[in-house]
């Protein structure tokens, strides 16, 4: 059974990545929303630290091919910061 913590600990993995990632890419914001056809305002609400939301599997799928990083990628516990 996932649980609503599960939920939660997978998303936060998974926001803290997208910033990473955009991050390493030396992309903004802006840019990563142009790049993955995706609303500015959306991009923002991934990245920050509000709750866990529904994230489509077309949108993982746009925010990886956008970051040139496989998908499990963006579900994997970081080490390295940036």
């Amino acid at each position: 059974m996932i649980t609503n913590n599960l939920l939660n600990e997978q998303y936060n993995t998974f926001k803290e990545n997208i910033k990473y990632y955009r991050k390493k890419a030396n992309l903004t914001q802006e840019q990563l929303a142009e790049k993955s056809d995706l609303s500015i305002s959306y991009i923002k609400q991934i990245e920050s630290n509000k709750e866990y939301k529904n994230v489509s599997l077309t949108v993982i799928l746009k925010l990886s091919k956008a970051l040139n990083v496989s998908v499990d990628k963006l579900f994997i516990i970081k080490f390295e910061k940036m």
